[in-house]
Parts: C-alpha cells; sequence; structure tokens
C-alpha cells in the first residue's frame, strides 16, 4: 500500500521542481538597489598595448632583391622537437608557391634561443633547418631550386634572452625561428 504513496510523492515533486526552479526569484527594491553599482569606465577599463604581447608567427624582409621569410619555431615544431607540425606543412606549402619563383639557392637556417646548453642548441637548430629543407625539397619537386640548410644555434640571436639581468620570454620567443633566405626573380 505504501509504494503508491511513495510514487505519487516523488512524481509530484519531480513535477513541481522545474516549476520552482523556473519561478522569478523575489528581490526587495531596498536590496536591489544596494546590490547594484555603477563602473566608471575611465577609471576601470585600461588600454592594452598587444604589441608587446603577441608575437608575429610570420614576418618578411627584403633588401637588395633578396627576401628572408622569418617562420616561428613555436610555430612550425613543438618543444624540443625537430618534427614538423601539420600546420607547419602547409605554411610552407603556402610559401612554396613564392620559392619556384627564386633564382639562386634558397638558404633555410634554424636558430634557437640561449637557454640551455649551447651543443644541444647548435644541434636542434640544425636538425630544424634540415627538416624545413627536406619539407621545401618535397613541394618543389620538379623545381630546380637548390635548397641549402644549416643550423645557427643561439650564436645568431634577433632579440635579447634576457632583459635587466631577467629572463626575457618574449626575446626568446623570437629567437627560436627558422629564416628562409631567396632572391627575387
Amino acid at each position: 500500500m505504501r509504494r503508491p504513496a511513495v510514487i505519487a510523492a516523488v512524481l509530484a515533486l519531480a513535477l513541481a521542481v522545474p516549476a520552482i526552479a523556473a519561478a522569478e526569484p523575489v528581490v526587495h527594491d531596498d536590496a536591489l538597489a544596494e546590490s547594484i553599482q555603477t563602473i566608471d569606465p575611465g577609471r576601470h577599463v585600461h588600454d592594452i598595448d598587444l604589441s608587446t604581447y603577441v608575437l608575429p608567427l610570420e614576418s618578411e624582409e627584403t633588401a637588395d632583391g633578396q627576401v628572408t621569410v622569418r617562420l616561428s619555431a613555436d610555430v612550425l615544431f613543438d618543444f624540443n622537437k625537430a618534427t614538423l607540425t601539420d600546420a607547419a606543412r602547409r605554411r610552407i606549402e603556402r610559401l612554396a608557391s613564392r620559392l619556384r619563383q627564386a633564382t639562386g639557392t634558397i638558404q633555410v637556417s634554424g636558430h634557437s634561443d640561449g637557454i640551455g646548453d649551447p651543443a644541444y642548441n647548435q644541434t636542434l637548430s640544425t636538425q630544424r633547418a634540415e627538416a624545413v629543407k627536406a619539407e621545401l625539397s618535397r613541394v618543389l619537386n620538379g623545381t630546380t631550386a637548390r635548397i641549402e640548410a644549416r643550423g645557427h644555434g643561439e650564436t645568431k640571436p634577433v632579440a635579447p634572452n634576457e632583459s635587466g639581468g631577467k629572463d626575457d620570454p618574449a626575446g626568446r620567443a623570437k629567437n627560436r625561428r627558422v629564416d628562409i633566405t631567396f632572391q627575387k626573380s
């Protein structure tokens, strides 16, 4: 006998909960007035200069008909690895259309930051340059372009690895790169 009564009570509760949950809360005007605050945007909203926090993944410099495309190693490779990511392969493939028109030798230069053992950084930068060279050779198959790869380790930084005697992560990120240099036709 008790079983139908329990089932009926549970059913009534299950039907009542959504109605209670959807009901508007009761708020008294004086409590509402105390909880509302105004925000002065002049005091509380600040501009952020993103250029100091966002590093370009690719940049390009041209001098005397020679083009250097600088690719961030953080985009091309996983940490401490010399195997190209899928995104890196797509980026190199897009760059290849421009390299088909290059004259002379295409130089691929790998670089590292100044953290870690210099010999290890030299080896890693060489392996990374060779990985980019291999991918360029694959996508440029059939062209007469000659491609050379060389690792420079931490010997040619483009930014300081330290600032004021302290580690500079943004500078180190700029130094982890692969430069592809070619002559425009």
